[in-house]
């Protein structure tokens, strides 16, 4: 992995060549220096690779639907760059594609009059569905179209200075479109034969505090995804166990603790284990995706109900990404500008999967973003839509 300063300057020249690349910042941890670096693989081709078996390395970026292509950014076909400096990213100045009447604001304006019960409509079938015996819970989804006023690297680099407790990332294929993101959830993280998940569901307000009350429904929904987490797991021959949680922010005995993604609170509880064998980090990642906080209980139960009745397709929101079996230097000196001496380096390989949340996808001189929200027998649709709404401001504040 090379160190540069210039790299908005590298990743504009794969633009202008129609080149795929994505840049991303991992979450800020306590005691390491990974939330603080940039990363980008640049590709050297307009090839579309995909992952086949897990097997591969690069950054990966699968759909909702997991039918569906799950595409990859291969380090063997890839310069990998890195930097500290996040200034470059929210100075970028690169154009935006004029605007044009189906971009224009008062025209979306116009369609947005129809958003709020179209949606809860979707919730309402949601709920008479979840009447019958067949379906627990179900996430259901909109999307919404602004105009878009910054280049794509500013987006990333103010979703970087904003979102320090978020996966951020811009990812890019001529062939396929351009997302941004940042998303508070993972998936799944292997080191070695250790892995680690979250269940992460309920959300409210942050009003500057995160020690808060949660309600019965928001309590179930975060349930609802711990066991699904744990029985999967189980199921696959592992034996996962909670990760005890001691601050002020904990919610319940069994670990569950309220954790703040921008402007948004959620319930949270770490799940962590071995893996047995090779091959399970797959069956681990088949089993989870999607979780019931972007699907629904039962699995599949829930995904054939919003690929039957969402009015839009999601491609990736929902979907999940991040590195694939990625080998990455770390620097073991403070001095992050002494990059001379490569003695003071370590190698790790890494897996670092997150959920395809708070995202858009940049089409034109719009984005695209994409919302939803869980719905349990006591859901309110007033309420659930006020939550998108929510979630929609969280990449909306940076837009604006």
């Amino acid at each position: 992995m090379t160190y540069t300063e210039n790299l908005v300057d590298k990743l504009l020249e794969q633009l202008k060549q129609e080149l795929p690349f994505v840049v991303y910042r991992k979450p800020e941890v306590r005691g390491s220096q990974a939330g603080s670096e940039i990363r980008a693989l640049l590709q050297n081709n307009r090839k579309k690779y995909l992952v086949e078996d897990f097997s591969e390395s690069g950054f990966v970026l699968a759909p909702f639907d997991s039918r569906r292509e799950t595409l990859l950014i291969p380090t063997a076909h890839s310069q990998s760059w890195y930097t500290h400096w996040v200034t470059p990213f929210e100075e970028s100045g690169a154009e935006v594609p004029p605007a044009t009447p189906e971009s224009d604001a008062s025209f979306h304006k116009i369609l947005r009059t129809t958003a709020k019960q179209d949606h809860m409509d979707l919730i309402r079938r949601g709920l008479a569905a979840l009447q019958g015996d067949t379906l627990d819970k179900v996430v259901l989804a909109r999307s919404e179209s602004v105009v878009l006023s910054k280049p794509p690297l500013r987006l990333f680099g103010e979703l970087a200075r904003a979102y320090p407790n978020a996966f951020v990332y811009c990812w890019y294929h001529p062939d396929v479109g351009m997302w941004v993101g940042a998303t508070p959830e993972s998936l799944v993280h292997l080191q070695g034969t250790h892995y680690t998940t979250m269940a992460l569901a309920g959300t409210q307000a942050f009003k500057g505090q995160t020690i808060v009350a949660w309600g019965e429904k928001e309590l179930e929904e975060q349930q609802y995804v711990t066991d699904f987490i744990l029985n999967n797991l189980r199921d696959l021959g592992l034996q996962p166990k909670i990760r005890p949680f001691h601050g002020a922010e904990k919610v319940s005995e069994a670990g569950t603790y309220t954790s703040r993604a921008g402007n948004l609170l959620h319930l949270r509880t770490d799940i962590e284990g071995e893996l047995r064998a090779a091959g399970d980090f797959q069956k681990i990642v088949r089993a989870l995706h999607p979780t019931p906080a972007v699907g629904g209980v039962p699995k599949e139960t829930a995904r054939s109900f919003i690929l039957k009745e969402e009015p839009g397709d999601r491609e990736f929101y929902t979907g999940f990404l991040g590195e694939l079996n990625l080998v990455w230097e770390r620097l073991r000196t403070k001095n992050r500008r002494n990059i001379e001496n490569r003695a003071y380096r370590t190698l790790r390989r890494n897996s670092s999967l997150y959920v395809n949340l708070r995202c858009m996808k940049l089409e034109g001189a719009l984005a695209k973003i994409y919302v939803g929200g869980g719905i349990t027998i006591d859901s309110d649709p007033e309420a659930e839509w006020e939550e998108t709404v929510n979630k929609a401001q969280t990449m909306k504040s940076v837009l604006g």
